[in-house]
């Protein structure tokens, strides 16, 4: 594309292609940084043989990163790592990557003329003279790759736009599919409703005797299953380890000889905790021990001591308490750190644990072993646990029988009897103080519309959706039963009803079109990357799968 740009340098609206390009990707994107202008190329991923290179994955990151700090304050590395920032942007250049590959296979180009006019409307800056030495300076330089990986970039990005035009081109949204959305839009209600906890009675019920429970256990075995397998997790526990470490850290493209320096200082932490954990093996054998030698181990041993060690020497969050990272299971930490470590007993000590975050010395302190529980160990204490909810879920329905009968006679929310109610004020008095949080109470969700999938102040209840639009009407707007919903009682009643206003369907049909097919053209280039990927070989660098340290 470069004789492209030289065949135009007289050309006021070429020239200043690249000065644009320069700015945009400058500020936006920072130095590329890593990469390797001449030789071989760091590589981040590969997809079906194609690279993907460190230097464009470091790019990505960078704008990415840039993007989440300017609208989630206080969004650090640390943060970014923890949620695993880097497979996102990994997971994106690779999709791109595929789509591009099959949009070449479809036969569609990206030819010299389209990618300028691409680039121009896109980058457009101003009337200045299109300078090749400076355009070479500036990707060499500031991107670190050469003009045709660079060309060659710009070239995927466009070919895997193309892929998704093409895709969502086909998609089509009827005029009865318009009118249905706007109608399940715009179809409103409220519902006024009584909400009773049944964890409201947690403190009031009596607790059930043993020789109760046991009856009630053998005549629900089904229900006590189907709790224990619910819960299984409470009743089995994995292996898990206590340990420390000393981590000395190793960037992302960094130098033979930097990696080497890091290696030496590791290699000499771990020479010390050794050498530490020796001499306090001797110590505890003091019948062995000659002349002065007590003294010299013991010297020995405090300063080789492995908290010692990390607190002077590793370069993690961890070393100002002695390198400890408490007690953690399986899929906490990066897999070689893991697997070293559940590979240690008590009061052993790894060798050079290399990860993505760079070279670890491990000491396990404790090993907690897996635990089991079976069925017929826990069945009275789980007994006594649905005894007892049973006990507050009767008194929870005996409430609310009681309001739909003074409901169904003629009375309003706010005249029910029962006094642990919890009633709204009267308009212009503040709130009532120190309330139960559980205790029941009157409340309205305010209008929601029958497309939402959430009732507000009811929460995910699609029967509630239901009943809200196509039971209760104005002339009979009471339900006539309780409802259980997430394991809470309500007794609802329709407040009001807003009916969708037609004349304001062909005003808002054009954006309502333009949004649903926006939405279902994502869906469809999503399974469609989907199934590329499937089939896709794809290799990415280990050292950029994220994982929690």
């Amino acid at each position: 594309m470069l004789s492209v740009f030289r065949s135009n340098t007289n050309n006021w609206l070429m020239i200043g292609v690249f000065i644009a390009i320069t700015f945009v990707f400058v500020f936006t994107f920072g130095s590329w940084g890593g990469g390797n202008i001449s030789g071989d190329l760091p590589i981040a991923a590969t997809v079906n043989g194609e690279v993907i290179p460190m230097t464009h994955f470091r790019v990505q990151y960078a704008q990415t990163f840039r993007t989440q700090t300017m609208y989630r304050p206080g969004f650090t590395a640390d943060k970014a790592r923890e949620e695993g920032l880097d497979q996102q942007v990994l997971d994106r250049l690779v999709r791109t990557e595929l789509l591009a590959q099959a949009a070449s296979k479809r036969g569609l180009v990206i030819p010299d003329d389209e990618l300028v006019k691409t680039i121009q409307e896109r980058f457009f800056g101003k009337d200045k003279e299109f300078d090749s030495e400076e355009y070479k300076r500036v990707v060499n330089g500031i991107y670190n790759t050469t003009e045709a990986r660079f060309e060659q970039q710009l070239r995927k990005e466009l070919l895997a736009s193309r892929m998704e035009e093409v895709l969502g081109d086909a998609q089509h949204v009827s005029e009865n599919e318009l009118k249905d959305n706007f109608l399940a839009k715009n179809d409103k209600a409220e519902l006024e409703f009584l909400k009773i906890d049944p964890s409201f009675w947690k403190s009031q019920v009596k607790d059930a005797t043993d020789d109760e429970v046991k009856s009630w256990v053998a005549a629900n075995k089904p229900k006590v299953q189907k709790f224990y397998d619910e819960h299984i997790n409470r009743y089995r526990q994995s292996k898990k380890v206590n340990a420390r470490h000393i981590l000395i850290k190793v960037k992302d493209g960094a130098s033979d000889d930097e990696k080497k320096t890091a290696r030496a200082t590791i290699d000499g932490a771990l020479q010390r905790v050794k050498a530490g954990d020796a001499a306090a093996a001797r110590l505890a054998k003091p019948e062995a021990l000659k002349g002065g030698e007590k003294e010299r181990l013991e010297k020995e041993a405090a300063d080789n001591a492995f908290a010692k060690v990390a607190e002077e020497l590793s370069e993690d969050s961890s070393k100002s308490q002695g390198g400890s990272l408490g007690t953690f299971g399986e899929g906490a930490m990066v897999k070689p750190f893991e697997e070293a470590a559940f590979k240690l007993e008590k009061g052993q000590i790894s060798d050079v644990v290399e990860t993505k975050f760079g070279f670890h010395v491990i000491k396990v302190e404790d090993v907690v072993p897996p635990t089991k529980k079976e069925l017929a160990e826990v069945e009275l204490e789980i007994g006594k646990q649905l005894v007892r909810e049973d006990a507050q879920k009767i008194e929870a329905r005996k409430l609310a029988d009681e309001a739909l009968v003074e409901l169904k006679a003629g009375k309003t929310f706010a005249e029910l009897s029962n006094v642990a109610i919890v009633k709204p004020p009267v308009e212009g008095a503040p709130p009532p103080e120190n309330v139960d949080p559980l205790a029941p109470k009157i409340d309205a969700t305010g209008l929601f519309a029958r497309s939402a999938r959430v009732v507000p102040r009811m929460g995910v209840a699609p029967e509630i959706i239901e009943l809200a639009f196509s039971t209760l009407t104005s002339d009979k707007p009471l339900h006539e039963g309780v409802l259980e919903v997430n394991g809470r009682f309500f007794v609802a009643r329709l407040k009001s009803r807003e009916k969708p206003d037609l004349e304001k369907f062909n005003a808002e049909k054009g954006a309502l079109e333009q949004t649903l097919l926006s939405g279902r053209r994502a869906a469809v280039v999503e399974t469609f990357a989907k199934g590329l990927q499937e089939q896709a070989r794809i290799d990415r660098n280990p050292k950029l799968l994220s994982s929690s340290m």
